[in-house]
């Protein structure tokens, strides 16, 4: 928002901006291989509901306002939120013994 105003020459008493997060609908969480350790069943998917506060203060056009409404709705943070994500996990292998009973030193 910030570069938004500066290029289109708009001062705002004030820029901010508050998210609040809900879950709407939580993962149910199990115990694997991995140990005791809880992770997200793959097939149960979780919903989050963002709420966005943004204040730009007093003094400003109805036009400015929207102007820098929409920029807040437009940026990198939001295009990452609301686009569809993916994630690729993969545990590596180390190198040498992992057993914590394997002697160190000479």
């Amino acid at each position: 928002m910030a570069a938004v105003a500066e290029n289109k020459g708009i001062t705002p008493e004030k820029l901010e901006a508050r998210i609040a997060r809900q879950p709407v609908a939580e993962s149910r969480f199990t115990s694997q291989s991995l140990g005791d350790e809880a992770r997200p069943d793959e097939g149960s998917p979780s919903h989050t509901h963002f709420t966005i506060h943004i204040d730009l203060g007093k003094g400003l056009t109805h036009r400015e306002r929207v102007i820098l409404y929409n920029s807040a709705r437009r940026c990198e943070v939001y295009q990452l939120l609301t686009g569809e994500m993916t994630f690729e996990y993969e545990l590596l292998e180390v190198d040498g013994p992992t057993d914590s009973s394997s002697k160190h030193g000479p």
